[in-house]
């Protein structure tokens, strides 16, 4: 092989190389899983705040809905809905980062090494005509015992998630998504006691 054809050769690569990096980096370096291995699923009824404003909505409560695994495993589903015909929806599109931890502990049955799912995603806010990128943020915590000690956060932002944000700095300890979430608040939904459901974690 003539030098000039090997320099051709060379470029060729690096130019391959390049774009292989660009297309791999979002779906690996840029998500960070950590804590306990499992999944949680569950969801229930909601009081929410709407907006930074504020505003209690009581009369048409939040309701949620999911399926999400600590270590990114498929399916990761969230989906959040106003009872209101007209009101909001909010769709997970991709889990950025989360850790599954334990609060209380005694997870059985099932059993299950956590009982705490924090994390971050982006998605999709919808309401009436008008969807827009967004970002959420919740944790979900299962008490086991009586619904009373399951725990539900929930917070939506009209911006994405910033790219380089993770949870996971210190693996194993309650880092936590709270408050990560850019931009302006659409919904909030307070840490409390869901009106009617529960969080399940499992292995």
């Amino acid at each position: 092989m003539t030098d000039s054809k090997q320099s051709a050769w060379f470029k060729g690569m690096v130019r391959v190389s390049a774009i292989s990096l660009a297309v791999l980096l979002p779906a690996t370096a840029l998500a960070w899983f950590c804590g306990a291995g499992g999944r949680m699923t569950g969801g229930g009824k909601l009081v929410s705040v709407i907006s930074d404003v504020g505003g209690v909505d009581v009369t048409s409560p939040t309701t949620n809905g999911y399926e999400l695994h600590c270590d990114n495993s498929l399916p990761n589903n969230l989906e959040v809905n106003s009872h209101d015909p007209n009101g909001f929806h909010f769709h997970l599109d991709t889990l950025q980062t989360a850790n599954c931890y334990t609060t209380y502990g005694n997870q059985n049955p099932p059993a299950a090494g956590f009982d705490t799912f924090d994390a971050l995603g982006s998605g999709t806010w919808s309401n009436g005509n008008t969807s827009i990128p967004a970002c959420a943020e919740w944790k979900f915590i299962d008490g086991q015992g009586s619904p009373q000690n399951n725990s539900s956060y929930i917070r939506i932002t009209d911006s994405p998630p910033l790219p380089t944000t993770e949870i996971c700095d210190a693996p194993n300890t309650p880092s936590t998504s709270v408050g990560l979430c850019p931009g302006n608040t659409v919904l909030l939904v307070p840490a409390q006691t869901p009106l009617k459901g529960q969080n399940q974690a499992h292995k």
